[in-house]
């Protein structure tokens, strides 16, 4: 498909079907096209010379008020790799077979391949049909049958054609219109996102850069801003066409050349991705399911060197398998893809395998973790989550998507992609189910979300439990985690932002508490040892002998030879313990007279009215330097208010 700035501006162009051809060389597939759409798809005067087609070629023509877009691939062992460009995201393959020729290398490879690639419709087309007798036809028929059954696949129909008669074309031509009408209904469930594998990139004289691909799903329009990936530059869409035809916009599956604005044509080439801003990741480490895998020496291994095809793009890799390969052909299997160089995928996206020399092809797979971690020991397959992203429902999908994120948690949108959801607002919705259903929590925080899975953070619970616990028997005495130390003990890949409120969470319901101003064990915690327990056991008895003027810590510290740091630590778990009461810094009551002093002032302000603070040091038999933050520790929990020298009972003083 050329780039032609002089042709009219196009008002209506029904959406096309994208045909690739497929089959050995000399077989036919070049005149086939040439036959239904008047124009060569051999390009290059090199190919014309020798007759043999070597880069992808492309033509269209319109039959029944359909269009149909043809890509011609080369048929030579050699080109291969140029084939896999051309049959990436097509509609329909013609699978082409000589009749002179039957079943050859080629043949075989190439329809492997469309297996591999998951191509939904496979018509056979028997060339070459006037060189043999009707019976010898039959034969390459049944024989091509075979070969499709024995991959898969179910034919979507035959023709029998001859480029000298003609015969066959008008054929073939309305068995293509059908399944353009059959192929509509099928763009509902496709993402928004635009995406365009580039299999082509020249530069034409005063427009510059254009490149050329097969759309795999959604819109674009002039002028608007794309992303070429892997590099991930900003580019501007300068203008559209398809087949020298110009468009304003363009959507769904279809051939496209884009005009890009003020790109170097050194900066694309075929393998590059345009697709809308933040659709798409370059990553080097991908993880897939393998329909079936090759071995390329003799004996089985896990870990095996050679070349991927996405799109069209080739990558040289390194694939480990799952589990150990236990003979040289794998049906089907998890692995991961570790790329030389970036690429970028989507999940349930079709690839190819080939041995390292690029000469054989291996097998070939679907995209389940476009951005994943490379597995180690500590961190092997995880066999279940990559089940439900092959098989389960959207939902399910979501849900693993953020479990394998643990902390790094994805955007709407890339959780979308990664889930394979069609938008952002799919995306959301499944988010909200999840979090209703108890399966994500979901913390806010600077107007940011960390959506977390369940089973995340009950691991982070657990572990936060068996660290506070292996702190608290390391020292006994102290109640626990101080308060304000709490967010740091959040795993360090967690956004410091959200460590915050994640660690409140953890604080309801669960094996921890807060007791004061220390998160503790909801139980009890390690015993204190003997020394501890004695000296303990003695400072409560001192706080209820003291009643309303209770000791202090230097009076503590007279009355006891043990130091003052391990009196607060035991004072502090007290509290903790709710045995003491914190009524001001350096004042405690035992939480038995506490409890008296409080049922004591309540039924005085009840039965005599508001009473001053003198009024309550007679009560309670105290002296002012208790009294006064004793009160004002009453007001401070409402159980009495303050009315100028008065107090009267607060709302929570209790019947």
């Amino acid at each position: 498909m050329l780039y032609d700035p002089n042709v009219s501006p196009l008002t209506h162009t029904p959406r096309p079907l994208v045909v690739g051809t497929a089959g050995h060389i000399d077989h036919g597939k070049s005149r086939l096209v040439r036959t239904l759409t008047g124009t060569d798809p051999d390009r290059l005067p090199e190919e014309q010379a020798r007759g043999m087609t070597i880069d992808l070629g492309f033509a269209h023509c319109s039959h029944a008020g359909r269009d149909i877009a043809f890509v011609d691939v080369p048929g030579h062992e050699r080109f291969v790799r140029n084939m896999l460009a051309g049959a990436t995201g097509v509609d329909a393959a013609l699978l082409v077979v000589a009749a002179d020729d039957s079943i050859m290398p080629q043949t075989r490879e190439h329809a492997e391949i469309l297996a591999l690639l998951g191509v939904p419709r496979v018509i056979k087309v028997i060339t070459k049909i006037d060189l043999v007798d009707p019976e010898w036809a039959d034969e390459v028929s049944r024989d091509t049958d075979s070969l499709l059954e024995s991959l898969g696949i179910a034919p979507a129909g035959e023709v029998r054609f001859s480029a000298e008669t003609g015969q066959g074309a008008a054929e073939l031509l309305e068995l293509l219109a059908r399944q353009a009408a059959d192929r509509d209904g099928a763009a509902a469930d496709e993402p928004t996102w635009f995406r365009l594998p580039i299999d082509r990139a020249f530069t034409v004289a005063g427009r510059g850069t254009v490149v050329t691909g097969t759309v795999q799903h959604g819109s674009v329009a002039r002028d608007d801003e794309l992303e070429l990936l892997p590099s991930r530059q900003l580019v501007r869409v300068r203008d559209l066409q398809t087949h020298h035809e110009p468009r304003a916009a363009a959507a769904g599956r279809l051939r496209l050349a884009v005009n890009l604005a003020a790109v170097p044509l050194e900066s694309v080439s075929r393998g590059c991705t345009l697709a809308s801003p933040g659709y798409l990741e370059p990553s080097s480490i991908m993880d897939v399911a393998l329909t079936w895998l090759r071995m390329p020496g003799k004996s089985p291994r896990r870990t095996i060197a050679l070349r991927v095809h996405l799109a069209t793009s080739e990558h040289a890799a390194e694939l480990r398998l799952a589990d150990e390969p236990e003979a040289p052909t794998v049906r089907a299997a998890f692995a991961q893809l570790r790329l030389a160089d970036p690429g970028v995928a989507e999940l349930g996206q079709r690839f190819i395998v080939r041995d390292s020399g690029g000469t054989r092809t291996l097998g070939g797979g679907v995209i389940l973790r476009p951005v994943a971690r490379r597995w180690t020991t500590r961190r092997p397959a995880h066999a279940a989550g990559l089940a439900t992203l092959r098989d389960g429902p959207p939902a399910e999908r979501a849900a693993e998507v953020v479990r394998h994120a643990e902390w790094d948690t994805p955007s709407t949108r890339q959780l979308a992609v990664r889930a394979g959801a069609r938008d952002e607002t799919e995306a959301a919705d499944l988010c909200r189910q999840l979090q209703d259903a108890g399966i994500l929590h979901v913390f806010e925080a600077g107007g940011s979300t960390l959506r977390v899975h369940a089973t995340v953070v009950a691991a982070l619970a657990s572990d936060v439990e068996r660290r506070v616990s292996r702190y608290l028997a390391a020292n006994p005495r102290l109640p626990g985690v101080p308060r304000s130390q709490w967010p740091a003990w959040m795993p360090a890949a967690c956004p410091e932002r959200f460590r915050a409120p994640l660690s409140d969470h953890l604080l309801h319901g669960g094996a921890l508490r807060l007791a004061g101003q220390h998160v503790t064990l909801a139980q009890a915690g390690p015993e204190l040892g003997p020394t501890d327990r004695a000296l303990y056991d003695a400072l409560l008895d001192e706080f209820s002998a003291g009643a309303f003027q209770p000791p202090g810590l230097d009076a503590l510290k007279c009355r006891t030879p043990k130091n003052a740091r391990r009196l607060r630590e035991l004072i502090e778990l007290g509290v903790s313990r709710g045995e003491l009461v914190r009524v001001a810094e350096g004042l405690w009551l035992h939480a038995d007279r506490w409890e008296e002093l409080r049922s004591t002032v309540v039924r005085a302000i009840r039965s005599r009215g508001p009473q001053t603070v003198s009024d309550l040091r007679t009560l309670i038999g105290s002296s002012r330097k208790y009294v006064v933050p004793i009160c004002e520790r009453l007001d401070a929990l409402g159980i009495t208010r303050r009315q100028g020298d008065l107090r009267s009972l607060g709302p929570n003083c209790g019947d």
